[in-house]
Order: C-alpha cells, then sequence, then structure tokens
C-alpha cells in the first residue's frame, strides 16, 4: 500500500507529539502526586506541632488516664485526622480511630517506618496500608518536644502522629490526570489538524514536481519544473529543468543522428550498388556475351577493374570514416619537420598530377630554421592526399595546384592546398564536408569521387584541435587551409 509524503509527515507529527504529550504527562502526573504528598507532609507537621502545644497549654496529667481520651478524638475527627500517641517503645496510649478499651489489643508501632525516621531524623513519613483500620493512610510522625518531654505532664509520651486518607487525594490527583490527558488529546488534534496543513502545504511543491516529471515521462518534451519555493525543493526544480533542457538537446540529437543514419544506408547502399550493378553488368557481358573483338573485350575488363577501384575506395573510406568516428582510430600526436613532411606527400601526388595534365607543386621554399608541428603524420597525410585529390579531380585542364605552408601565430603554422579549379558556389560551402554531399554529383562519380574524402579531412582535422577553412567561387578556384600547433 502506497503511503503519500503528505501523511507520512503528518503521521510522523503526530508519533512524536504522541509520545512527547504522554511521556510530558506522565511527568506532570508523577509531579503533582509528589507534590500533594509534600503539601500533606508539611500540613501534618504544622498539625503535630499544634497538638504538641495543646497538650502542654491543656495539661492533661501525669497518667495516660489523664489524656481526656474522648476529647482528643473529638479533636481527631474535628480535623478528619487519624491520631496515635505512643511511647518510647512504641506501645499505643492513644488511638483516636480505637476505643480506649481496645488499645491494648494494637500491635506495637515501634518498627512503622515513620517511627524508624522520626527516631533518626526527629519527624517521618510514609504511605501504606494500615493493618489496624485497614484503609491507605498516608502517615508523619514525630517525636515530641524537649519542652514537653521536660514537663513531667505525660512522663511516657514520645511519639505523636497523624494519618489522613489518601482517597480524596488519590481522586484530586485523578481528576487532575484525566484533565491533562483530555488537554494532552486536545492537543493531539489541533496539532495533528495543523500538521496535515503544513504538510499538505510543504508537499505541494513536490507533487507539482511529480506532475511535471509524470508529464514528460508520458511524452511532453516541453513541460517546465516551476519553482515555486526559495529552498531545497526550488533548487531541485532548477536541476530538473537543467536535466529536461539536456534531454531535449540529447533527443534532438538522437533523432539528428537517426535521420543521418537512415541517410547514411542510403548512401551507402546507393554508392555501393552503382559500381557492383556495373561490375555484375560487364563481368556478365564479358561472360554471356560474343565479343570477338580483343580491344573491347580488353576496354570491358578495364572498365570493370576502374569500378571494382572505386569500390575498394569507397569501403576503405567507409572504414576510416566509421572507425573515426566511433572513436576507434586512435591519434598518435608527435611533433615532425613540416617541410620534409609537405615535400613527400606532393611527391607520393605527383604522378596523378601528371596523368590530368596538371602542375603540382610545394609553393613554399624550405625555411632557414625547420619548422616542427604537432600531430599524427599518417592522418594528415590522409588529409593532404584528400584534399590534393580533390584539387587534381575538379580542376581544369592545363591547370595547377599548390601546397604550402605559412606562420600565422608564434605558435602556429597553417597548410594550405590551392587550386585553379572551377570552384564551389557559395551556398554549397556550409555542406561540402557532409558525408556524400556532392556539388556535381555527375561529375563526381565519374572521377571516382566516393563523397566521404571532405568528410574525412574534417573528422582528422578536428581531432587535431583545429577546423577546415574554404574560400571558394565559381571560375576562381578553391583554397582549403587548417592551422597546426608549431613547437616554439
Amino acid at each position: 500500500m502506497k503511503i503519500s509524503l503528505r501523511y507520512r509527515l503528518t503521521f510522523s507529527h503526530l508519533f512524536l507529539i504522541t509520545v512527547v504529550a504522554l511521556a510530558a504527562s506522565l511527568i506532570a502526573s508523577y509531579e503533582l502526586q509528589q507534590y500533594y504528598k509534600t503539601r500533606l507532609f508539611v500540613q501534618l507537621k504544622t498539625q503535630l506541632e499544634e497538638i504538641e502545644y495543646l497538650l502542654v497549654t491543656h495539661k492533661f496529667g501525669a497518667n495516660p488516664s489523664d489524656l481526656q481520651y474522648q476529647a482528643l478524638m473529638d479533636f481527631a475527627h474535628a480535623a478528619h485526622a487519624r491520631l496515635t500517641m505512643m511511647d518510647s517503645a512504641g506501645i499505643v496510649l492513644f488511638e483516636s480511630d480505637v476505643p480506649e478499651a481496645a488499645l491494648a489489643y494494637v500491635e506495637n508501632h515501634f518498627m512503622r517506618p515513620e517511627l524508624q525516621q522520626a527516631l533518626r531524623e526527629g519527624v517521618g513519613g510514609h504511605e501504606r496500608l494500615s493493618t489496624t483500620v485497614h484503609r491507605r493512610l498516608f502517615y508523619v510522625a514525630k517525636q515530641v518536644s524537649p519542652e514537653l518531654a521536660a514537663s513531667g505532664l505525660l512522663p511516657k509520651l514520645r511519639f505523636i502522629r497523624l494519618a489522613i486518607p489518601l482517597a480524596e487525594v488519590e481522586i484530586v490527583l485523578r481528576e487532575l490526570r484525566w484533565k491533562i490527558f483530555a488537554a494532552s488529546g486536545l492537543a493531539l488534534l489541533l496539532i495533528g489538524a495543523m500538521s496535515y496543513l503544513i504538510s499538505y502545504r510543504m508537499t505541494k511543491p513536490v507533487r507539482q514536481l511529480a506532475q511535471t516529471a509524470d508529464s514528460v515521462r508520458k511524452g511532453d518534451w516541453e513541460a517546465h519544473f516551476a519553482r515555486t519555493t526559495g529552498d531545497e525543493i526550488g533548487d531541485l526544480a532548477d536541476l530538473l529543468n537543467e536535466m529536461l533542457a539536456k534531454l531535449r538537446d540529447d533527443l534532438k540529437q538522437m533523432r539528428k543522428l537517426q535521420t543521418m543514419r537512415s541517410q547514411f544506408l542510403g548512401n551507402v547502399s546507393h554508392e555501393l550498388s552503382t559500381p557492383i550493378f556495373a561490375v555484375q553488368g560487364y563481368l556478365e557481358t564479358l561472360l554471356y556475351g560474343k565479343m570477338e573483338n580483343e580491344n573491347l573485350r580488353r576496354d570491358f575488363v578495364e572498365k570493370a577493374y576502374r569500378q571494382a577501384g572505386r569500390l575498394n575506395s569507397l569501403l576503405t573510406d567507409l572504414i576510416d570514416i566509421s572507425r573515426i568516428e566511433s572513436g576507434e582510430m586512435k591519434m598518435s600526436f608527435r611533433y615532425f619537420d613540416l617541410h620534409e613532411w609537405l615535400v613527400k606527400q606532393v611527391v607520393d601526388m605527383q604522378a596523378k598530377a601528371l596523368e590530368q595534365n596538371l602542375a603540382l607543386k610545394l609553393a613554399t621554399t624550405r625555411p632557414a630554421h625547420p619548422i616542427s608541428v604537432l600531430g599524427d603524420r599518417e592522418r594528415l597525410g590522409q588529409v593532404i592526399g584528400n584534399l590534393v585529390d580533390n584539387a587534381i579531380k575538379y580542376n581544369n585542364a592545363g591547370g595547377k595546384v599548390e601546397v604550402g605552408y605559412r606562420g600565422k601565430k608564434s605558435n602556429e603554422v597553417e597548410i594550405f592546398v590551392v587550386d585553379t579549379g572551377r570552384g564551389i558556389p557559395e551556398e554549397h560551402h556550409g555542406r561540402i564536408f557532409e558525408r556524400f554531399y556532392r556539388v556535381d554529383k555527375e561529375r563526381s562519380r565519374a572521377v571516382g569521387g566516393t563523397g566521404l574524402g571532405l568528410a574525412i579531412v574534417k573528422h582528422i582535422v578536428e581531432a587535431h584541435g583545429s577546423h577546415v577553412q574554404v574560400q571558394s567561387a565559381v571560375g576562381k578556384g578553391s583554397r582549403f587551409g587548417f592551422m597546426l600547433k608549431s613547437k616554439p
């Protein structure tokens, strides 16, 4: 069974208050009982002193028979007290609740607790059930004063004792206890109601947060966690809003990635199907066609070979970009001589440039002091290779391609590739680094482009903490450049 936070707070408050009220009631009851007993003790002690004065002033006589038994009984009954007089041995000389004729049958009182205390301290008190009158009584005993003992009026008298029934006191205490418990119960009801209202107000922001969270769970991504308080719950609302904003961004990114994945799969399928179908067609013609012309047969084989090479390039680029985007391709950053490295890149690409009747050269002369840059030589070689390859493929006959570098800052060097090709319209500049994006699809396929070269360039350069700058205009060629850190 689910119990809401509001009820749990209310029940917790009520439990604590009940424990406190019960403890307070018990303590108050005990203290009241002790207070009344103390008052009784003081009252009876005062009355004993009054009786002592009465005995001295009325000169009751030297013999027990001179005690005026009936007068003392009347006095005790009028005071609603039980008066007892005893000698030093504890023998009862007078008992207001016992007729004079029956005194001989009253047991010795010397071992009574109040007498023992009076013997030690002068005054003693005790509470118990009387074996003589069979009622619960409160006793106070006192040794007679030296004045009375020295007067010789009552030579045997050594202790006087008063006792009153506790029934009335217990009735009063019982009524007080009920009043205390009734007041505590009323307080519990009032505090319980207040606790419920306070808990309701305290948990209202939490309920609102829960309702908003439920809306988000049901798909309402535009929901907002309202900050209604300035305490920790308000801070929680702010944190939840931050988390929700990140989730929104993540959701948008996931949808974007899902769209890109779908597009990627569609593009891959399309890009793979073209060379596969072409190779299949050429091979089918060679297998089942009646080609007696050796030149035509060779032409078909060469075309199939080129399509297979295109397919191999596409698969290689797909593997590379997949490894880069998944983080599987690790970079090894080291300082290396920039000029020597670029010389090698240009030399490696010369044959391809000559095939297209293009001039490829290093535009920067050897510096007086070697320049070292930080990066992964192999991956950066892939970047220069792709940029130069594009510059060659999309150039004009008799054009040129230049590779160079120049210092931009004391600790940075720009590497660039410039061509005299047809250029890229400005509206395409922002998208040429997307996978399978082509400015001229027919020409790109005709020259064997996979549509992944610039995407690979972008990822590798960004892995080096830089980005590719593009300057291009139709009919004026293109310039691609990026920055690398150099050794001071």
